[in-house]
């Protein structure tokens, strides 16, 4: 994979990418990771067209990290249009894959298909880990972890998950404790034709 910049809405933005088949596979990481955060799975993908987004407030990404996942996928949005990648798959790990579901509900123009990971139509954060990410945001540094956990903890679109209408693949580890495959059976449930997988062995991040 390659590191590219381009400008997004008047910021500098970076991706990872690696070029090949399309529709592209567009992937966005999770809470306070960059676009390095798939480079293993990538890996497994050979000959196929993959970006993996670096949001805002991190990596190289100008601009504050996005206070809603929401804010997020618009700015997804815009990438993929800076990118002239057409229709995309959009996926993402935990809280990307929020962001991949408000992509997917806001954009349905720009989605072929969801492949979300270890994720949930609704992602509460305890609040140890909110109080502790506060104490760590003193660090700037830190500004766009806590940014995440918040935007995690206030996304819940259990109600609008079923108006998806793409295929759709969700993956979860069976021992994730942080997004129980509960949470994927739920988006199995109210997604048409989405197919769920239990990894074994698996937890919320391998």
């Amino acid at each position: 994979m390659s590191e590219r910049r381009l400008a997004v809405a008047g910021q500098a933005a970076v991706v990872r990418q690696q070029r090949g088949r399309g529709p592209a596979l567009v992937l966005v990481p999770g809470c306070g990771r960059d676009h390095r955060a798939f480079d293993a799975l990538v890996e497994h993908l050979p000959g196929r067209e993959v970006v993996v987004v670096c949001l805002p407030g991190r990596g190289g990404s100008e601009g504050a990290a996005p206070g809603t996942a929401a804010e997020a996928a618009d700015f997804v949005a815009a990438l993929v249009a800076a990118l002239g990648a057409g229709r995309v798959v959009a996926g993402g790990h935990s809280y990307g894959g929020a962001v991949a579901i408000e992509l997917a509900l806001s954009r349905p123009d720009l989605v072929a298909g969801l492949v979300l990971f270890d994720t949930g139509a609704k992602l509460r954060v305890h609040p140890d880990i909110l109080v502790g990410a506060e104490a760590l945001a003193v660090d700037p540094a830190w500004a766009a972890n806590l940014a995440d956990w918040r935007a995690c903890d206030a996304f819940d679109r259990r109600a609008e998950v079923a108006t998806i209408r793409v295929p759709t693949l969700v993956l979860t580890g069976a021992d994730d404790a942080l997004t129980p495959p509960r949470y994927a059976e739920f988006l199995g449930q109210r997604i048409a034709g989405a197919t769920v997988v239990l990894v074994p062995g698996a937890g919320h991040e391998a």
